[in-house]
């Protein structure tokens, strides 16, 4: 592990020849949640960090935009000289994905949204909102335990209770302040305007068919707005199918960007 200028907690694995993919990670999660995946992307650069106010990256967001999160990131690339990239975003990170590759398209050779939101409904963001709220009065555990039942399967947890008890430990380190800076953020991710039209790099769009919080109506509505997407729905994939069904995820990845030329 390394930190970058700006306080940024990032590793880095370079494979001379490849072009790196970016990994950003989702809501009070940190970029471990990638190990698997990482596993799977062997022989391919890749390049995994901590969000602002996440993990062991010390700087909060300090704002209730996606901005920081761009220049975060496009600080880190600047440093480690990457010019060109996939980039991979998972949940929130697929919403600081898509505001940078709209930033900044000529980076972005492709992109990959995991689990990520699109025009949720009212029903939809008035139950994230009650999850917001319970950020705001301290209810860490019901905010575990609601995490928890949306993000896997009960048989798997049940066989890994190893994953149970590291995604447990990870949400409990959270500062709850800057915590709640991100996943307000997200709940309102909606009113943050991004002219879905314009992204002229080749996109996948992948989600699970048991995703409560990014459902295949999502990524169909999203691909059709959208002029070079694609869809995936992996059967049996909760929200963090990443962790619990990653091959299902990276397979799918690999084989995009194979057809498209990466």
């Amino acid at each position: 592990m390394s930190i970058d200028a700006h306080g940024t907690r990032f590793e880095y694995l370079e494979t001379p020849g490849t072009r790196p993919i970016v990994l950003v990670h989702g809501v009070g999660l940190d970029q471990s949640i990638w190990g698997a995946m990482l596993a799977d992307f062997a022989g391919r650069s890749t390049l995994t960090y901590d969000l602002l106010g996440h993990g062991d990256t010390d700087k909060r967001l300090g704002a209730q935009t996606f901005h920081p999160f761009i220049d975060q990131l496009r600080a880190l690339l600047e440093e480690l000289q990457i010019e060109e990239m996939v980039l991979v975003g998972f949940s929130l990170g697929g919403q600081v994905a898509k505001h940078f590759a709209s930033s900044y398209p000529d980076i972005v050779s492709a992109l990959v949204l995991i689990s990520t939101t699109y025009q949720r409904t009212s029903e939809e963001r008035s139950a994230m909102s009650l999850r917001v709220q319970q950020a705001k009065d301290g209810d860490q555990q019901g905010l575990e335990a609601s995490a928890l039942q949306r993000w896997f399967n009960p048989e798997f947890l049940a066989a890994h209770p190893d994953v149970e008890r590291q995604i447990t430990a990870r949400l409990q380190k959270n500062d709850p302040a800057r915590f709640l800076e991100s996943y307000e953020l997200l709940s309102n991710a909606e009113d943050h305007h991004l002219d879905y039209g314009s992204f002229a790099m080749p996109t996948l769009i992948i989600t699970g068919d048991g995703d409560p919080g990014s459902t295949p109506r999502m990524v169909q509505e999203m691909a059709l707005a959208m002029p070079k997407a694609q869809t995936e729905i992996v059967q049996g994939a909760k929200h963090l199918g990443i962790i619990e069904h990653h091959r299902r995820f990276s397979v799918p990845i690999k084989n995009f960007l194979t057809e498209s030329g990466l």
